[in-house]
């Protein structure tokens, strides 16, 4: 895994692990301050997502299913889908538990410093080093050791990121850990936002953030899910492209 997307991990707030097994269907709902709600409907199973949402007031399914590196946009007015075959773009949006900040990327070398204590849990304390010509960026990741998620970083840039479990909540019915995260800028600013980890789902199902921002998975059903409901539907046309929605976008405005 690249610095970069360690670093997003946590930016963008995502504590979790593949639900194997599980499939589950909600209610994604985005809330800014001052504008309306943005909501998508998605539905879960292992390594796929569907989401279903309104772009320009148009019906639009997308389906993305990193097992068979598929990406698809379905426009419903048109028939239409749109396939993107650039790999960078299957991203399902629920980031799997890693075993190792190095797993799968040859640019970074990873030392594992041992077994520490942070914040009260058990984390594997990571010496992580990118390397490019003549030039070393050492950070140090902390995983927990039962989660293998990120709970500390501490960048080369002097940033620190980190998070400090506050303990069990329950969410809508839900049973959940509700984690505080701290990034600490290298100019002396500090951003806290919290998170609320799913004890069945393995993931998070609230977030809320600095600027007043959050997003959280609500109507949550478990059940089992069609596979035809990650395939192209049947009676559209397909077509290849790198951005439908840029491509589309003043089709579906007319």
């Amino acid at each position: 895994m690249k610095l970069f997307q360690l670093i997003v991990l946590f930016q963008l707030g995502i504590l979790s692990t593949y639900a194997d097994a599980l499939q589950f269907t909600a209610n994604a709902v985005m809330s800014t301050p001052g504008r309306a709600d943005v909501s998508t409907y998605l539905y879960y199973s292992t390594g796929r997502i569907r989401k279903e949402f309104f772009y320009y007031g148009e019906p639009v399914i997308q389906i993305l299913d990193a097992n068979k590196h598929i990406s698809l946009m379905c426009f419903t007015d048109q028939t239409l889908c749109y396939e993107n075959k650039t790999l960078e773009q299957i991203n399902i949006g629920i980031e799997k538990a890693i075993a190792s900040p190095c797993e799968n990327n040859s640019a970074l070398s990873c030392e594992n410093l041992g077994l520490v204590e942070v914040n009260q849990r058990q984390a594997v304390k990571w010496k992580i080093t990118a390397k490019k010509g003549e030039t070393e960026k050492v950070s140090n990741l902390w995983l927990d050791k039962e989660l293998n998620i990120p709970v500390k970083h501490t960048l080369f840039n002097g940033t620190t990121i980190e998070l400090k479990w506050l303990g069990d909540e329950k969410l809508n019915n839900r049973e959940t850990d509700k984690w505080a995260q701290t990034i600490k800028l290298a100019n002396g600013e500090t951003l806290e936002s919290f998170q609320w980890f799913d004890k069945e789902l393995k993931i998070s199902i609230r977030e809320t953030f600095p600027n007043g921002n959050s997003q959280e998975l609500q109507h949550i059903v478990v059940k089992e899910l069609e596979d035809k409901l990650f395939t192209m539907p049947v009676g559209y046309e397909k077509k290849s492209i790198n951005n439908p929605l840029e491509q589309t976008k003043s089709t579906v405005k007319k």
